[in-house]
């Protein structure tokens, strides 16, 4: 009788802990709501714009990019193609992330494509049972990164006016993932695909199947559209209501909306050696849209909603401490007799704090 008394205790605790957290969620959902729905009314020009921006954003920038990738990466998933491909692909990625073959596919997409296609390949592979449970976890934490190239042409060139600085940022904000990616690996290299018994034998290629891919990679497509459009919309309330200048306007973009947030960051005037790092931990962390995306397009429940945005802010973390490790040992090589001999990765980022100081 005693040995059911504290597990009775436990439940009971455990119900009025996710009660109140759902009377939580239930109240800000509320306000959210009300508060946009005023805004529409109070503000519809604001508001006029703020969704064409983020209608124009996901048009000019999402769908072109995303949209083949994603009929292309569910046929590679369904046809099994990734057994196909050269092993030199796979075995680095294997021994530094400890992860399967298939696995690998979901690191090289998200590395190279950006948000969301890594949470998306991942989530296809896990559906297929190509990949188990645990590594799917695993995946989810590093391989939902910023592309290549939002790096080099938007943050580098288009915000800084510098696109020498590109490979600095490059690599304080994929290095960052691919830090964590190291840091949280299992300790063996877990099965391929032969190992899941219902993974099955590989689609047969038909226009059904392309269907399929075709059908899932609108309503994938659209599902982001709506996300992009929604949070510009926040994005334009929340800034409605901030001072023009002033911390809050900085960070909330920030956490809203990564291209809001760099853009914010940018237009400061600030050190390099302090501007760096804010915008390197602005693009880790993605924003709350490519949160919200993520969680949708891989149909997280909460649990793994939770872990994956608890790897986000850790993502985020490392990414700022790797441009200040960056800057300062650069700072100091360039301090030195020899300052030729500072690496041609970080001699833009070392000209900038030193010689101007100010980004313009």
């Amino acid at each position: 009788m005693t040995n059911h008394i504290p597990h009775r205790s436990y439940q009971k605790k455990y119900t009025l802990s996710s009660s109140r957290t759902g009377s939580t969620s239930l109240i800000l959902g509320r306000g959210i709501v009300a508060f946009l729905f005023l805004f529409l009314l109070l503000q519809p020009q604001t508001a006029l714009e703020a969704v064409r921006d983020g209608l124009l954003l996901w048009y000019h920038s999402v769908l072109p990019v995303l949209f083949p990738f994603m009929i292309l990466s569910g046929l590679i998933v369904r046809l099994h193609l990734i057994e196909q491909l050269p092993s030199w692909l796979f075995v680095p990625l294997q021994r530094l992330f400890r992860c399967s073959r298939n696995g690998c596919f979901a690191v090289l997409a998200g590395f190279l494509c950006g948000f969301p296609m890594g949470a998306r390949i991942t989530h296809d592979l896990h559906m297929q049972n190509m990949i188990s449970d645990q590594e799917a976890g695993h995946l989810y934490g590093f391989v939902n990164n910023v592309s290549p190239a939002f790096v080099i042409s938007f943050l580098a060139s288009e915000c800084v006016h510098r696109p020498d600085t590109a490979l600095f940022f490059l690599f304080c904000i994929l290095g960052a993932s691919f830090l964590y990616g190291i840091l949280t690996r299992p300790k063996e290299i877990p099965a391929d695909t032969e190992d899941f018994s219902s993974s099955g034998e590989p689609a047969a290629f038909s226009f059904l199947l392309v269907d399929t891919c075709i059908w899932e990679g609108v309503r994938h497509t659209v599902k982001l559209g709506a996300y992009i459009t929604l949070f510009s919309l926040i994005t334009a309330a929340a800034t409605c209501l901030l001072p023009p200048h002033g911390t809050a306007s900085l960070i909330i973009p920030s956490c809203l909306e990564v291209t809001n947030g760099v853009l914010a960051v940018s237009s400061c005037e600030l050190p390099f050696f302090i501007l760096a790092p804010l915008l390197c931990a602005v693009c880790a962390f993605g924003g709350l849209s490519a949160f919200a995306q993520t969680i949708s397009i891989a149909s997280m429940d909460s649990t793994l909603a939770f872990q994956y945005l608890k790897s986000r802010v850790t993502v985020t973390l490392l990414a700022a401490l790797l441009s200040c490790g960056v800057l300062l040992i650069a700072i100091h090589t360039s301090a030195g007799s020899k300052p030729a001999s500072v690496s041609s990765h970080y001699s833009s980022a070392v000209s900038l704090s030193d010689s101007e100081g100010i980004v313009e």
